[in-house]
Parts: C-alpha cells; structure tokens; sequence
C-alpha cells in the first residue's frame, strides 16, 4: 500500500474518514440544479477507489493510459476525477496549512514560548521543480533556472523546527527568480511571529535589512577580500546542522513523484498539487503524533 500511495492503511483509512464528509456534502448543496443522483455517473464504485487513484497519481505520477488501465476507465475520465479530487483535496491543505489566531499581537518570546512553542525555531528554503520548456521565448528566459541548468518552477516552505511540520507554503513562481527575491514577494517574516529565529541559508544573505524586526541566524559567507577563519567556518557546520531539517522536509516531499518528476501538465496548476502533498504530508504528522 504504501509503495503505490505513500500511506499505510491506517493512515488511508483515516485520510478517508476525514474526506468523506466533505465528498458527501456536494449532495446536499443549496445550489444544487439537479436532484442526488442526478448528472453524469462516476465510472468509480466508492470514494475509497476516487481517493486512491489520487494518491497513485501523487505518488507515482503515471501517465493518464496507465490509470485508465488500473481502474478500467477512459482518459478523459481519469482527468475529470484528479481534477475534481485535487479541489477536494483541497480542504485538507487549507485546514493542516491553517495559521493560528493572534501571532501578530505577540511581541516577546516568553509569551510565544507559552502560547505557540513550535514557532520558537523555523526554518525557510525554496525548492525547485523540472517543467516542460514554455513555447514562448519570453517564457522560456523567465523558467530557465541557471542553478539547475534547466526550466523549473519555485516554491518556498517554512517549516517549523521542532516538530517538522509544514507551517506556510508560496505561491509558485518562475526557476529564474531568486529565493531571497521570492521570499521579499511572499513577506514570508511577516506571517510569522516577530520573536521566532528564522533560520536560512547563504542565498538569504543581508535579508535583516529588508526586515529588521525579525530575528534571523544566517551563515557566515566569504568572499574574495574575507576568507572565511576556522572559527566562522566551525559555526557554519554547526548551523547547517540546525537546518538540515528542512531538507529532509523537502526530500519526503519528493518521495512523491509529482513533486520531483518533471511536471507534465498546466503550470497554474501546480501550486494547488504542491500544496495538497503538503497538506498530506502534515495529515500524516498529526496522525503519528496523536497515536
């Protein structure tokens, strides 16, 4: 099970019963123009087999010929059921990516440390995604990353040090862009409580002068005139150690395919995916810890 969805079966289980109101609400909208029943039939038998052609998608990202296969459906079919699943997917992210109440009001650690521990520490990063080169020349410059050497797309987390989990996710911006850029875009400081330490890498140098009220632990970086000492060089390894954190965040991620393949289909889209994986990913956080 878990080599073909990521989960276990307790976890789909418990992935099904917290989505299966939300599938079942459609049929008592008030907006509704036909009658329950009415309306094109789903070629699926449960919403347990809709969940699970989603979380195949996710995990291994097959083309649509071989989900029509596995699930004996039509292409066509296949796009119109990840297309509505995605949005009802959807409602996890928003709730397991949800901020809490009031951190704008708090001003010293003492009282972050009481109302939210798990902020005291976060660390923030970008990530990158290989996608189908733009037809447009303009496009084209715009994606063409010169890190990867390819087009991407970016897209930057926070997550919080003490318990791994996922507190914010950006929207997703073209593989030129620079991560100290994206995260003066995104105001990525300001969703977060002023006492936290935000922990980056050498790509955020100088970012305390466009944010100054925020606390931020960056590497020493040298440079043609400055040669880093043994001392700044030791400090480094030990800060690097304190955000490696994030990169295993990142690379269970990837562990589905649909994050670390390239990206086949409408960019717009992407966001959305790579939200609901990290919706997932958080799901799945919280199950472990409640057990």
């Amino acid at each position: 099970m878990r080599a073909f969805t990521g989960l276990s079966i307790k976890e789909f289980e418990s992935l099904h019963l917290e989505l299966l109101p939300v599938w079942l609400d459609r049929f008592q909208r008030d907006d509704r123009k036909r009658k329950p029943g009415g309306g094109r039939k789903s070629h699926l038998p449960s919403f347990a087999d809709e969940l699970l052609l989603l979380l195949i998608f996710y995990r291994l990202y097959p083309i649509y010929e071989v989900l029509g296969y596995l699930f004996d459906l039509d292409i066509s079919n296949v796009g119109r059921h990840i297309a509505y699943l995605e949005k009802l997917f959807a409602h996890l992210a928003r709730k397991e990516l949800r901020k809490p109440p009031g951190m704008a009001k708090i001003r010293s650690l003492p009282e972050l440390l009481e109302k939210y521990p798990e902020l005291e520490e976060v660390i923030i990063d970008a990530t990158e995604q290989n996608v189908e080169r733009p037809k447009k020349k303009a496009k084209q410059k715009k994606h063409y990353s010169r890190k990867k050497k390819r087009h991407t797309l970016k897209t930057q987390i926070i997550v919080q040090k003490k318990d791994q989990k996922i507190y914010d996710v950006s929207s997703a911006y073209p593989g030129h862009m620079h991560d100290k850029t994206l995260l003066e875009k995104e105001r990525s400081p300001d969703k977060l409580p002023r006492p936290s330490l935000v922990r980056a890498d050498n790509a955020y140098q100088k970012i305390q002068e466009e944010f100054p009220g925020h606390n931020f632990i960056l590497p020493e970086k040298a440079n043609r005139w400055h040669k880093l000492t043994a001392g700044q060089k030791k400090s480094n390894k030990k800060k690097a150690k304190e955000r490696i954190g994030i990169e295993h965040v990142i690379g269970r991620l990837k562990c589905f395919k649909v994050l670390s393949y390239k990206y086949r289909h409408d960019t717009s889209k992407h966001n959305r995916m790579f939200k609901n994986v990290c919706g997932l990913y958080n799901f799945r956080l919280s199950l472990a810890a409640a057990s």
